[in-house]
């Protein structure tokens, strides 16, 4: 076994930074030393000069006051570890993180004087919501009759027709629901979805008397809103046959749509209004080229050009060369688009094909072009090219003729496969301005716009649905306060899987949202950039306990302020993208009060250029907190398990790298470019809710790039601990430990409280075990 080698990073004197001086770091140091070596009374002794030192920063402070009370628990003493705390908690001079950890260890601690284990898990979930036995209770059924009564015998057929019943119901009750609510439930089969199901303020309840929409257990309710093609038969029209390669011609078959939708098309690449193509579940690739990845663009032919950084030459009007020759037999295609990262490797666009010249080998676009212009050697690919259907999964929707052609896989019985094309655009259920409605157990599938929208109101869930095969987003929330999505599968989606933005960022009120134990998987299918698994905004809300995996950028994309993220497990994201994060923020120094805790970062390896990180804090974000987390194969080009671009008072504290590119990387903007771009938000940082939140702000013009990173396990991070960190962040009790004890960690043992190397950067343990969702059948 390589022995673990303890590296303590040291702590910078005053020159960049306000921060503590050499001798309390070597204080510090020193008490973690001993603790280390069992020396627990020298060790006390050392943490309590720290904690009293008044010229030593105040995160120093904390820390060692933390570490008085893990000499405490060391001794067995658990009320001398609760003072310790205490004094943390209550001292408003110390960080807020730290003051909010502390109280959350004076509760373990209770637990454990109680006889229980320090850590209780329900106390990082949203609590059960027991709903009461509904006053009235109506039913749905795929063969039902909205002229029935709704009764059990007799069920309505449309959940419409159910809504309308539970209006009268609240009509005749004199604007109220009897004891108990009401409960509509949905009998299991398929439902054709071909309108929105909206309901608002007068279709809300009461906590005491809900409106419940669900499916029973046991029972699969399928709202759908594609059609199912049949009498598929081989090419009939030679002309067109014979456009296709020879070696696939006689294998793509046809499909005569115009029995099956009266008019609306759709578009070949708008978001929220293209049609898919389904078989068995499986979403069939338009046909394009090349069959996987990209090419590079050739020489750029606009006239409007333009330099970045004096260097990087592009131009905002689209004409460019192509490299290959393929694209010289599209002469004859009506409607060729392009798919490209056009500028930068992190935004992408779908671009119309106006004219193609096959002398010149040149591509002119359609207005309107590329956000960010266009330049050379740039990926894209090209898609609804009928000529390019050669690959098993290919398909084509000839508009005009109002025919759709499809190569199935070889071995494939198409009389037996489901294949559906998607139609409905709109949302299939809208919420407004409602209050206590729980949506349940539902399945909503195939439509090419979003799934489900919640705008204003409260308290209402949509708890153990599955969203799938749509073309936007899964779900959407809009304002309101408390709302929950709880339990849900989201998978295969055109863009992100939720969308969430509550509470008010000017008053700094809480939202109360939450994202929780859901999964979220293959999205980003059509807008694979900023499409996340969460895009959250607005002020305290939550994610927590969900897994987000296969996404081609970030996993979460969190904006606004004091926001909990925690438990979540993300793996395999940023696998297209460049410049991103598993998790991503961006652009505004005044996003404070954001917590990252105890969250598993797995297998983020992307990027072409810059880089991927697990966790990136981009252009100035600041006052964030990055505690207990295991970020593991994390890292890529530039970027290492964490990258800090320009922000300042970031802290990073008590987590695991392993196997990652590099601990830590920073892209330092230094002071004059901060002052120069923090001007614009010094109003609202002097504004009273965020100078009394975050009194930190007094100070938003100085030390700039200063981040606070402390008591991290770093295990072989090929590329070091920190890197371009330029020798200013504030460091403190961190250490390269060994694969074993890191492996010992990660697999969910619990590793020796007695060993030296967690001692010595007084390492709280990570809940491994408890990351991601859990087994619960609902709300």
């Amino acid at each position: 076994m390589v022995p673990a080698v303890v590296l303590m990073l040291a702590i910078p004197g005053s020159g960049a930074s306000k921060e503590t001086p050499p001798t309390s770091s070597a204080a510090l140091d020193g008490a973690a030393g001993a603790f280390a070596q069992g020396r627990l009374d020298e060790a006390a002794k050392g943490f309590e000069t720290v904690a009293r030192d008044v010229s030593a920063a105040s995160f120093i402070r904390g820390l060692a006051l933390f570490g008085l009370a893990e000499v405490a628990m060391a001794q067995q003493d658990v009320l001398a570890a609760v003072a310790a705390w205490e004094r943390l908690a209550a001292d408003v001079t110390l960080l807020r993180f730290h003051r909010d950890t502390a109280k959350r260890r004076i509760a373990e601690a209770k637990r454990l004087r109680q006889g229980l284990p320090a850590r209780d898990p329900a106390a990082y979930r949203e609590p059960q919501r027991v709903l009461p036995a509904p006053g009235k209770v109506f039913y749905v059924a795929p063969r039902g009759d909205d002229a029935a009564d709704g009764s059990q015998e007799t069920p309505f057929r449309s959940l419409e027709r159910a809504r309308d019943a539970v209006r009268s119901l609240k009509r005749s009750g004199g604007g109220e629901l009897p004891t108990g609510g009401a409960k509509v439930v949905v009998g299991a089969g398929d439902y054709p979805w071909d309108r929105t199901l909206e309901l608002t303020g007068s279709d809300s309840g009461t906590a005491e008397a809900p409106v419940v929409y669900e499916t029973p257990a046991g029972g699969t309710a399928v709202l759908r809103g594609g059609v199912r093609v049949t009498g598929w038969k081989p090419i009939l029209d030679a002309a067109v046959r014979d456009k296709l390669d020879a070696v696939v011609r006689d294998r793509v078959l046809q499909a005569d749509l115009k029995a099956l939708i009266a008019s609306d098309w759709g578009d070949a690449t708008a978001l929220r209004r293209r049609p898919e193509l389904f078989v068995d579940g499986r979403p069939q690739t338009l046909a394009r080229w090349p069959n996987e990845g990209f090419v590079k663009t050739g020489e750029i032919l606009g006239t409007d050009t333009f330099k970045v950084w004096n260097t990087i030459e592009g131009c905002r009007d689209g004409k460019f060369r192509y490299v290959e020759d393929r694209p010289s037999r599209w002469l004859d295609e009506p409607d060729v688009r392009l798919y490209g990262y056009w500028f930068w490797d992190w935004f992408e666009e779908y671009q119309t094909v106006t004219s193609i010249d096959a002398d010149e080998k040149t591509f002119t676009l359609a207005r309107p072009y590329s956000n960010y212009g266009y330049r050379k050697d740039q990926r894209y690919f090209a898609l609804n090219v009928f000529r390019e259907l050669d690959a098993e999964g290919e398909w084509y929707l000839d508009r005009q003729a109002r025919i759709v052609y499809w190569l199935p896989p070889q071995g494939l019985d198409v009389s037996k496969a489901e294949i559906v094309l998607s139609v409905f655009e709109r949302p299939f259920v809208t919420l407004t301005d409602v209050e206590h409605v729980v949506v349940r157990g539902l399945t909503l599938q195939e439509g090419r716009g979003d799934g489900i929208h919640v705008r204003g109101g409260a308290d209402c869930l949509i708890a153990d649905c599955t969203l799938q095969r749509f073309g936007g987003d899964a779900i959407v929330v809009e304002g309101g306060s408390r709302h929950g999505i709880f339990n849900c599968t989201m998978r295969t989606l055109g863009c992100g899987g939720t969308r969430v933005a509550g509470g008010d960022r000017a008053t700094l009120t809480a939202g109360g949202h939450f994202v929780e134990n859901c999964i979220v998987s293959d999205i980003s299918r059509l807008k694979r950039t900023y499409a996340p698994a969460v895009h959250l905004d607005g002020c305290g809300n939550r994610i927590a306990h969900n897994l987000f995996e296969d996404i081609p950028s970030s996993a979460m994309r969190i904006e606004g302020n004091d926001h909990l993220i925690e438990l979540n497990w993300i793996r395999n994201v940023v696998r297209e993208s460049d410049d991103q994060g598993g998790l991503d923020m961006f652009g505004n120094p005044l996003y404070r009060g954001v917590v990252i805790r105890w969250n598993r970062w797995s297998d983020i390896r992307g990027g072409t250029q810059h880089g991927a990180a697990g966790v990136r804090l981009d252009d100035m974000i600041s006052g964030v907190a990055i505690y207990g987390n295991l970020f593991e194969r994390c890292g890529a080009v530039h970027f290492g398990g964490v990258q800090i671009h320009g922000g300042k008072e970031n802290l990073v504290e008590g987590n695991l790298f392993v196997d990652c590119l590099a601990g830590l990387t920073f892209s330092r903007w230094g002071q004059s470019r901060w002052l120069e771009a923090v001007e614009r938000f010094l109003p609202q940082a002097g504004e009273s809710a965020y100078a009394s939140r975050y009194p930190e702000l007094a100070d938003l013009k100085s030390d700039a790039d200063v981040n606070r990173i402390a008591r991290n396990l770093f295990v072989r991070c090929e590329g070091g601990v920190l890197q371009r960190d330029g020798g200013i962040q504030v460091t403190a009790l961190n250490a390269i430990a060994d694969g074993a004890l890191a492996d010992q960690i990660v697999s969910g043992g619990k590793a020796p409280a007695t060993s030296g190397l967690l001692r010595s950067v007084l390492f709280e343990p990570i809940p491994v075990d408890e990351i991601g969702p859990y087994g619960v059948n609902g709300l």
